[in-house]
C-alpha cells in the first residue's frame, strides 16, 4: 500500500466519506491512514476547495437544505424549553445556532448543532449514526473550535444512534481528557415512549410533542422494525397537522430526521 498521495488522491479519499457515505473508520483501514491524517486531509480539503455539497450528487445538497429546516425547527421547538427530553439537564434554551454546516458529513446525523440556555453556557449537539472509536476523535478535534467561541463554556453531547456503542467513551493524553456526555438512544423503547406520548395527546398534554421527531432513533436496528415505526409516527402526526396547521414543521422534521430510513417515495404517499 502506498504512503505517499497527491493532493487530488488526498481529495478524493476524503470525498468518499462525504459522497459516498463510507465510514471514516474504513477509509483509514482501506488506505491504512490514521484517523488524525483523515481530519488533516479533510481540513486542507475545506480551506482549499469549494464547499464539498457543490460537488456532491442532488442527495448531498438535499442534505444541506434540510439541515437548515431542522436549525429552524429545534429553534421554534426549544425556546424556552430544556434539554430534559433528552436527559440534560439546563435552563431555558434561548438560541439554537449550527456548527459549521459546511462540515456536515452525509452519513453521520441531520443533528449537528449548539444550543444556548439563559446562562449563557453551550450545549454542542451532534447526533452520529452507528458511531465508531473515529468519531469520537472528530469530535474531540471540533470540541475545542466550540470551546474557542463560547468561552470554554460548552458542553459536547453525543446523540447515538442506530446500532449501540460499546467503544471508548473518553480519550485521554498526557496533554488533558476529552469525555463528552452521551445519550444513548438505542437503549431507548420507542414504542413505548410513542404509546405513552399518544396517550397523553389523547387527554389533552401536548408538552411532549417535540419528541416526536426524536423517536425514530429510539431503539437498536437489530432490534426494531424501523420502517413501519417511523410510518406509525409520521401517520400519527399527518392526523395532528389536519386539526393544527402549525404541526407542518414538526413532521416535516421528523421525516428529516428519517431520512436514512425511509425513502422519499414513501415519504410521499404518507405526507
Amino acid at each position: 500500500m502506498k504512503n505517499v498521495f497527491t493532493p487530488k488522491e488526498k481529495s478524493k479519499i476524503v470525498k468518499q466519506h462525504f459522497l459516498k457515505a463510507i465510514p471514516i473508520e474504513d477509509i483509514c483501514n482501506t488506505y491504512q491512514i490514521t484517523p488524525l491524517t483523515f481530519e488533516k486531509w479533510k481540513t486542507n480539503l475545506f480551506e482549499n476547495s469549494d464547499l464539498v455539497f457543490k460537488q456532491s450528487p442532488d442527495d448531498g445538497m438535499d442534505y444541506y437544505q434540510n439541515y437548515d429546516l431542522v436549525i429552524n425547527w429545534l429553534s421554534q421547538a426549544f425556546k424556552g424549553q430544556t434539554l430534559q427530553v433528552l436527559g440534560i439537564d439546563t435552563a431555558p434554551i434561548k438560541r439554537v445556532c449550527s456548527f459549521k454546516p459546511v462540515e456536515i458529513s452525509v452519513n453521520t446525523g441531520v443533528i449537528d448543532v449548539i444550543f444556548e440556555d439563559e446562562n449563557e453556557k453551550g450545549y454542542h449537539l451532534e447526533e452520529q449514526r452507528d458511531m465508531s472509536e473515529s468519531d469520537l476523535y472528530r469530535f474531540a478535534s471540533q470540541h475545542f473550535s466550540v470551546a474557542k467561541e463560547w468561552r470554554d463554556d460548552v458542553i459536547d453531547i453525543i446523540l447515538i444512534s442506530g446500532r449501540s456503542y460499546n467503544g471508548k467513551r473518553k480519550i485521554k493524553t498526557h496533554s488533558g481528557l476529552y469525555q463528552p456526555t452521551f445519550v444513548d438512544l438505542t437503549e431507548r423503547n420507542g414504542k413505548e415512549r410513542f404509546k405513552q406520548i399518544r396517550e397523553a395527546v389523547e387527554s389533552g398534554d401536548t408538552s411532549s410533542l417535540l419528541e416526536l421527531a426524536f423517536l425514530p432513533m429510539y431503539g437498536n436496528d437489530n432490534d426494531v422494525d424501523r420502517k413501519e415505526f417511523v410510518k406509525e409516527i409520521i401517520r400519527f402526526e399527518t392526523e395532528l397537522l389536519k386539526k393544527d396547521p402549525t404541526k407542518e414543521l414538526l413532521v416535516a422534521a421528523t421525516m428529516i430526521m428519517s431520512n436514512k430510513i425511509l425513502d422519499n417515495e414513501t415519504f410521499d404517499k404518507l405526507w
